[in-house]
This record gives C-alpha cells, structure tokens and sequence, in this order.
C-alpha cells in the first residue's frame, strides 16, 4: 500500500487553492501543480477548504446513547441524583461501552475530529468494565484517531470504597490520565480527596483532570 497522498486543487488554512503531498503521515510539499512519486494515491479536493484535525476536549464516549432509543433521565434536580440514576440505568440495562464507544468515535471521525480526550466511568459497580470497552475503540481506530482515556470516578472517590484501587488499576492498565470529581460537594472533604487523587497521580506519573461543578468558594466564608 502507498504511503504516499496527493491532495489536489485545495485551500490549506484558507490560503490559496495549492496541491498538498503527505509522505509517512507528514505533509512533505505544498504547491502548484506538485509531482507526485510514482505510486502516489490522488485525491481531487474540489477547492474544498484544508484544515488540521479537529480536536475535541471533553467527551464521554463511554455512556453515549448516540443512535440508540431515546431515554427520559427523569430523576431528581441534584448532581448525585443524576450520578445515581445514570449508574444504575447502565448497570441494568446492560450498557455496552465497547460498542457505543465504537459508535460515537467514528461520528467525531467522520466531522473531522482526529484527537480526543475521554473520560469513562470507573467504580465499584461497574469496575473497569468501560474503561475495557473503551480501550478496545482506542485500538480499533488507533490508526485513524488518536484517543486519550481519563480514567473518571464519576461517583465520587471517598464514598464507594475500592474505587482508588480500580482507578489505581487502570491507569497501570495504560490509562493515559487520571480524572477527578467534585472533592468538596461529591467526596466530602477536598484534603484528603486530593491527596488519594494526587498520589495515584504521581506514582504512575500521569497527569490530572478533575471535573468541577463546586458552588461558589469551597471553604466556609468568614465575617470580619
């Protein structure tokens, strides 16, 4: 198979319309009317307008319901509420990460989007059951797609013990980062909840990512 690409007749970064030849998945020339190597596979851009792969922060590509029937998420107006109801509706209904992981993966592929960042749900129900389905997109599409893999204590760190473990076990799985929820509001007491977060952190050398929804300042207010 040729690793070489010639993209005729495009506007790279909206510049003008130019020939672009990519060799081993790096662009090698820019210009007129380019040369190709013999071999070289030919695709004719129209005039369409070449951009870098788009990236996409934050997902959870783990509990999407893309393409599937639609569910009523009628349960109370607090975030633990929604926490709560979201785990036990996967739990039972036998939620498959790997394939709508799989699923809304190709979506973003197919609009453009080449890198990703991921969170999926690790906890003491579900253990690393998503984490594992997830992991297999990641393979799948390793080749077309670059997926960074959060794991994410979406129920709270401190309250479901065993959850440290599971997510100390995934990231010697080969997580890429290590996520964190609410260590005020969800665990309860944001010292310790950081110091658990952060020595897993540091012992496998990855980085943090803590979701945030805290109210207002975290600690009490003081009158003077």
């Amino acid at each position: 198979m040729s690793s070489s690409l010639l993209i005729r007749n495009v506007r790279p970064m909206g510049a003008s319309p130019a020939d672009v030849l990519v060799q081993d998945g790096c662009i090698a020339a820019i210009g007129a009317a380019l040369s190709p190597p013999p071999g070289t596979v030919t695709e004719e851009g129209g005039g369409a307008l070449l951009l870098p792969g788009l990236v996409e922060g934050h997902t959870h590509l783990d509990k999407t319901m893309w393409g599937m029937d639609w569910y009523r998420n009628e349960v109370g107006v607090n975030l633990t509420d929604k926490i709560e109801n979201e785990r036990a509706f996967r739990h039972e209904s036998g939620h498959d990460a790997a394939a709508q992981s799989l699923v809304l993966a190709k979506a973003f592929l197919a609009l453009g989007t080449t890198r990703l960042r991921t969170h999926v749900d690790v906890d003491t129900q579900a253990g690393l059951r998503h984490l594992e389905g997830t992991m297999q997109t990641r393979e799948t599409l390793r080749d077309v797609q670059q997926i960074q893999i959060v794991a994410f204590p979406q129920s709270g760190l401190l309250g479901r013990p065993g959850t440290a473990e599971l997510l100390d076990q995934s990231l010697a799985a080969g997580v890429d980062v290590l996520g964190g929820l609410d260590p005020c509001a969800i665990d309860g007491d944001p010292v310790r909840s950081l110091d658990v977060l952060f020595g897993i952190a540091d012992r496998h050398q990855r980085p943090v990512d803590i979701h945030l929804h805290e109210p207002g300042a975290m600690a009490p207010s003081r009158s003077t």
